[in-house]
């Protein structure tokens, strides 16, 4: 079964009834996060991590995208992606401007939409198939991109949580 080697999330233990509530159960609580630790949300506690709210744009940016992406695996057959260029993102400074408050915001708005198109897609074409370029380009199921982003939100809302710890902030 395929697993994260970082945090051991395992995508078929994810049932289709969970994706959308584990979604919005995650995104709240990094949008919690954020309002708990906002005087240092922007701070890196080691130049190899992201800040937390580097984390949580991140985030929001990747529902956002695959929002987009269960559209196209709907429309076309077999598509491929473009990468999102998360590192890019970060390295030209591109969330520099963000606040926390404003992104746990759109961070919940986001979870919100994704969950709505997911729920709206009916269970026989979750099959469809989509050429998923991260970490290795593989075919992946449009049911696999909910399970994704389940993972995506979860593993990111571990990383802000462990930079809270990191950086000894108590709220």
């Amino acid at each position: 079964m395929e697993s994260c080697e970082d945090c051991g999330f395992v995508w078929d233990d994810v049932a289709l009834g969970e994706i959308g509530h584990r979604v919005g159960d995650g995104a709240g609580a990094i949008a919690q996060l954020l309002e708990d630790h906002a005087q240092l949300a922007g701070a890196r506690p080691a130049p190899e991590r992201w800040s937390m709210l580097e984390y949580a744009a991140h985030a929001r940016d990747v529902l956002l995208m695959m929002r987009d992406r269960l559209v196209v695996g709907l429309v076309e057959d077999e598509p491929g992606f473009k990468p999102m260029y998360r590192d890019e993102r970060v390295r030209f400074g591109l969330y520099r401007g963000d606040d926390a408050s404003t992104v746990a915001d759109e961070l919940v708005m986001a979870a919100g939409l994704f969950g709505r198109t997911f729920a709206a897609i009916d269970p026989a074409q979750l099959g469809r198939s989509v050429q998923y370029g991260h970490p290795g380009p593989a075919r992946r199921t449009l049911l696999w991109l909910g399970q994704q982003i389940v993972h995506e939100v979860e593993h990111h809302r571990d990383d802000i949580a462990e930079n809270a710890r990191l950086l000894g902030s108590t709220g």
